[in-house]
């Protein structure tokens, strides 16, 4: 097996973190649309095409979101930072977790969302991306 080295685990990690901003960033104005409908009680009145649209752009986000925990759990990591990267990890997979959760909240049969469930989701996203953020700067203060 190939010796993990720094050289081999940043650029890895690089890539998941730019693909999860890059994705968050595509997500964001169609989660403040549905925020809105559900904060103005609104959702039944969202054109169904763009519900459905959005279930889909979610739905996508979570698939990429899980091809990057993937390769999060097969990159060699450097002894130095299995520690961190196990928690890492595990907040990563919390967040894929909890952006599954909100994308299920919706029901594209009849129009509607699981408030709590969503609320619940959105919590659990900003908690545990504080946590992948905290993580990842943790390996990057190991690694400079």
């Amino acid at each position: 097996m190939k010796k993990a080295t720094i050289q081999t685990y940043m650029p890895v990690l690089s890539k998941v973190i730019e693909s999860t901003e890059k994705m968050g960033e595509e997500l964001n104005p169609s989660f403040e649309k549905l925020r809105q409908a559900i904060d103005n009680d609104a959702v039944a009145k969202m054109v169904p095409a763009e519900f459905n649209d959005i279930q889909m752009e979610f739905s996508d986000g979570t698939e990429q979101y899980q091809q990057n925990l993937a390769q999060l759990k097969k990159v060699a990591v450097p002894a130095r930072l299995m520690g961190r990267h196990r928690n890492l990890l595990a907040a990563y997979e919390a967040y894929t977790n909890a952006c599954a959760a909100m994308t299920a909240s919706m029901n594209i049969d009849d129009q509607t969302i699981d408030v709590a469930a969503f609320n619940q989701a959105e919590t659990d996203q900003e908690t545990e991306m504080g946590r992948v953020s905290n993580n990842v700067q943790r390996i990057m203060n190991t690694v400079m």
